[in-house]
């Protein structure tokens, strides 16, 4: 299979991921496409057989979709739509009200930067919301997608299903140290790998959203320094992970059992390739002990 050929497979799964209700918000099919194209993306001479597989696999589950085309509160144009409107109707739990302001800020905005909205507000929540949100900018970003009605309802279920958390405090600068954590869960390493991509993204709202997403690590990853690792000195499972760096987790995939390949897989997976494209090269060995760590809870 050629590249173009991958792609065209991957853009029609992006799309229908895009339909799907959100049932779970840990492993809802935009966050799986979004981590297996970011994965095959590593090898685009040889697109991953076993991952483009898997991901039609798992989009032929019977799970409820969105409806197209429906009817929206109000299809004139206001002078003034207000992103603290928006947040406001978030916090509120009006769903209505979320959905009537980005479809007016549909009719004059890309659909790219309503999505850097989202992500601001996301930022402001437990970080739950901010994964979904973020593939979904990911994803749009891939496909070119101009129909907002492919990501309004996703977007807006996924902040309703979060709590916004955002303390008044100082902004601190990111801290990349969090990856020193001891005790850094498979959902830590989500999440904060994700934060990382984010930070390191070229978003137009950057200003106003790295200083969130520093302020968001620093309350997820505030750790003492007895959590911090400090034997390095072990005998890896998995040694080429670490000479190799990212490109090596397409051959771990490739070794593996199809029966054995879940989405929470791939989701860690993708996880661990976003640490070695935006840490530094000192922290490659901290990466290796939380992968081979957390790997044995997969059974593999």
């Amino acid at each position: 299979m050629n590249q173009l050929e991958a792609a065209s497979i991957i853009e029609n799964q992006a799309l229908k991921s895009l339909m799907y209700k959100l049932t779970d918000i840990t492993i809802h099919p935009v966050r799986l496409i979004q981590a297996s194209k970011s994965l095959i993306g590593l090898d685009l001479d040889n697109p991953n057989q076993k991952l483009l597989d898997f991901n039609s696999f798992f989009l032929k589950n019977d799970n409820s979709k969105y409806i197209k085309n429906k009817n929206y509160l109000d299809d004139t144009i206001k002078e003034v739509i207000s992103i603290h409107d928006l947040e406001e109707a978030f916090a509120n739990n009006n769903k209505t009200k979320a959905f009537d302001i980005l479809h007016q800020l549909s009719k004059v905005s890309n659909p790219l930067h309503i999505l850097e909205f989202l992500v601001e507000i996301s930022l402001k929540q437990t970080g739950q919301s901010f994964l979904i949100i973020w593939s979904i900018y990911r994803i749009c970003f891939f496909i070119s997608q101009k129909d907002t009605n492919f990501f309004l309802d996703l977007s807006i279920d996924a902040i309703l299903s979060d709590k916004f958390s955002l303390k008044e405090s100082d902004l601190l600068p990111i801290n990349n140290n969090a990856i020193n954590c001891s005790h850094l869960s498979i959902s830590n390493i989500d999440l904060f790998s994700h934060l990382l991509e984010a930070y390191n993204s070229n978003l137009v709202r950057f200003d106003r959203i790295k200083p969130l997403i520093s302020n968001l690590i620093a309350r997820e990853f505030n750790y003492d320094k007895k959590g911090i690792l400090t034997d390095l000195n072990i005998d890896f499972k998995y040694p080429k992970l670490f000479n190799k760096g990212r490109s090596w987790l397409l051959d771990f995939i490739n070794d593996i059992d199809h029966n054995n390949i879940t989405i929470e897989l791939i989701l860690f997976l993708d996880s661990i390739r976003c640490l070695f494209k935006f840490l530094n090269n000192e922290d490659y060995k901290l990466i290796c002990v939380h992968f081979e760590r957390l790997v044995k809870k997969f059974d593999i």
